[in-house]
Formats: C-alpha cells, structure tokens, sequence
C-alpha cells in the first residue's frame, strides 16, 4: 500500500457468494448454559444480509446467495462465530454455540492498553483504516473509544474492540458495523496487517432522495476496483472492462546479450558501425552516368557497447500476459488465479486521483491506476464470481490498490453496478 510514509502492504478477508433467494434460520446458544443467546448480530460477511436474534435466540436470513460464503455471528463477551457454508447443503435450521471468550472468563487482560492510545495513536490508525482517499473525509468512525491501542516491544502496533466499530460513510451511503479481529502495524517495515467482518446497512433505504447520488459514488469506487478486478476475471472480460497485464518477471537483459555478442565478434576491440551511406555519381558527355560512388559514414560504438556491459544481466520483462495463462477453472462456480512472477494490473477507462499523485514523485508520470501483486505463498487464488477470493493471505498488494483499497471504498459484495 503506497501511502505518503511509504509502503504498506493490504491483505483483504471478505466473502460472498451468488445471487438467489434462500433463507437461513438458526439459533444462537451459549456454549457453556446452553441457553439461547439474544441481540446476536448473524449475517453473511462483507453484505447486507443479516439479523439479529430475538428473545429465543432465533435468526432469519432472506434473500441468501447460493454458493460458498462466510457466515458470522458476534456479541459482545463471547468469540466471534465465522463458519463457510453452502445454503444447498444445510438440511435444517443451524445451531450455533458462542464460546465466552477467555479474558472475559479470566477477568483480566495479559497486557494493559495504553491509556492515551487514540491521542497518540488515533490518526494514524485512521489513515491505515479508513483510508486517505478522495472519499475519506466523509467516512466517519462513530465510536472510537472502543479501540484499545498497544505498543509493542517489537516496534509494531496492535490495535483491537471488543465492541464492533460504528462506520457511517457518507459518500458510498453505508453504515459499516465492522468486527476488528486483526489489526498490526509494522514501523519497522511500514506493513499494516488488519482483518474483520463487515456488515453493511444501505442508507438508501433511510434517504431515498440520495439514492442517485449514492450510485454514482459507488460506481466510481468499484470502476477499477479490485473488487471489479476479480469479478471481470471470473467472467473472462479483463480486456473488454479496462483491464491490462503485464509480467513483472525477470528476463535476459537483450541489449546487454546484443553487447556481449557484438563485442566478442570484434575480439573485444572497436566496434565501427555504418551510420549512414550516400550513392554519388557523375554526368559524362551526352547525359550518361559515369563514375558511380558510394559515401560511408560511420560511427564508433565501443563505448555505448562497454556502457551495456554495466548494465545488469536480467530486466523486468513487462510483457503482456493474457487471463488465459494466469487463470483455471477449479470448478463450475470457482475460477482459479496463479502467476509464478509479480503482475501489474493497469485500468484504462480511469484517470488517477490527484491525491494519489502527490503521495510520491514516482506517481507524476502515471495517467491510469497501476498496481502489482504477487502471489507471496506460491499458491492460487480462487475466486467466485461476487469477488470473494480465497486464500486471501496468499495475495500481496502494493500500488494504486494498496492506497485505494480500504474502509473508505470498501463496497458490500451484494452491491452489483446498474
């Protein structure tokens, strides 16, 4: 993740799966009474679609996408529930057991907060989280005193809530409640490591009159997007949505080859090249053309050919590289991603926001959203066609997604263009 203090890296946990209309019900208990649990918030991650339970414990969730998808029920006081389920494989209603979590038993934590965390700690957390994009500033964490923060003796950064964390982001039109299960930052290397589950609530449906406003700013967050990255990829449409890529493997340096060649056929000495050749003649008695010559000018390239020999034996290939050779079917619902060396994605149907411009002089010269990943694990990816990817661990970030790619735009996997 390329922010104004350097890189950071972005690993994304989300899930969802394909549209249909299922229902899921289910019950809550607590592990260790065994009685129902209320005010349980169950949902499908990173979506729309949740409930919360009643009285009895009880649950109802419509509308339910077919396909895999994680399902995750958090309360306060107790470990989150986070299980991936298939709607066509539940026979009957689910029962879920909530552990108590152990500090709560225990009634102590191992390592105190710091007391003057937001204070010290706050903007930055807010930067990495929420982002610095053009929409930042109109997404909004409510309950910030639910953050506990802690330095550690390894120079990183520890952040974590036992309450979910309020988000209204004004610009997309979300009330986010996220569960922050995962947050690290690194001031060694500059890597921020963060997950959780998010639930999303359309304030659309509150505010009517700004749902056209809330399409638009969606559809310019999701244009180029990771999200649309994958989905376009599933379809096998990277070319027709705006999608190049490149290889960012190593190749034999071809001019230094070409050096090396040239200098060994002159036995290491001068090399003399033809610049350029001129045809001459003369006119004799009658018009004829007589004493015909040829001008040769050249030029001594020794020196550009020695230059080529300091220069280093492999380069970056840039080469384009087709879905075809990164991507596989793994089944009829799950497309498999893999590349051995480092890709960069460019998008062509957006022009590059000129905050992102300014973060680093190495950005001046770009017109489009650029952005590298690799795969860190040396294993696929697997992805549905909501863009949900497993394995997202396996997948580094850095470039334009990296700064781009954050609370700020984080869109629910229910969300389809129109």
């Amino acid at each position: 993740m390329t922010k104004h203090f350097g890189f950071v890296l972005l690993f994304l946990v989300c899930c969802f799966g394909a549209l249909s209309q299922t229902v899921i019900r289910g019950k809550v208990i607590s592990e260790e009474t065994q009685k129902p649990l209320a005010a349980v918030s169950v949902y499908l991650n990173n979506t729309s679609l949740g409930a919360i339970t009643n009285d009895d414990g009880i649950f109802i969730i419509s509308k339910v996408p077919t396909g895999k998808f994680r399902l995750v029920a958090s309360c306060v006081g107790f470990e989150t529930y986070v299980n991936m389920i298939d709607p066509r494989s539940l026979g009957k209603d689910l029962i879920i057991s909530l552990k108590p979590k152990a500090e709560e038993l225990q009634g102590f934590s191992v390592t105190p907060p710091d007391p003057d965390g937001w204070k010290k700690w706050g903007k930055l957390f807010t930067e990495l989280f929420i982002g610095d994009t053009p929409g930042s500033n109109d997404c909004k964490l409510t309950n910030p005193e639910v953050i506990k923060f802690r330095m550690n003796a390894d120079n990183t950064l520890t952040a974590y809530a036992k309450e979910p964390l309020q988000i209204v982001n004004y610009n997309l039109g979300y009330e986010i409640k996220y569960k922050l299960e995962e947050f690290q930052y690194d001031f060694n290397i500059k890597l921020v490591n963060y997950s959780g589950y998010a639930f999303f609530i359309d304030m659309g449906i509150k505010y009517p009159n700004r749902v056209r406003r809330y399409e638009e700013a969606r559809l310019e967050v999701y244009k180029g997007s990771l999200l649309h990255f994958k989905r376009a990829f599933f379809a096998n449409e990277l070319d027709a949505q705006g999608f190049e890529l490149r290889s960012l493997g190593e190749m034999s340096n071809p001019e230094k080859d070409r050096a090396k060649q040239i200098l060994s056929m002159h036995h290491n000495g001068q090399v003399i090249d033809t610049a350029d050749s001129q045809l001459g003649y003369e006119m004799g008695p009658g018009g004829v053309i007589q004493n015909l010559r040829t001008t040769t000018h050249t030029v001594d390239s020794t020196d550009y050919f020695k230059k080529m020999m300091l220069e280093p034996d492999s380069v970056i290939s840039h080469q384009l590289i087709s879905s075809d050779s990164i991507g596989f079917a793994a089944d009829s619902t799950i497309a498999g991603m893999y590349f051995k060396d480092s890709l960069e994605v460019s998008y062509k149907f957006k022009t590059i926001p000129e905050r992102y411009l300014h973060l680093n002089k190495d950005h001046k010269h770009e017109t489009f959203p650029v952005s590298q990943f690799v795969f860190v694990n040396k294993r696929p990816i697997y992805i549905l066609n909501s863009g949900y990817h497993y394995k997202p661990y396996d997948l580094k970030i850095t470039g334009y997604w990296a700064w781009s790619e954050n609370i700020s735009t984080l869109l629910p996997f229910d969300y389809r263009p129109r």
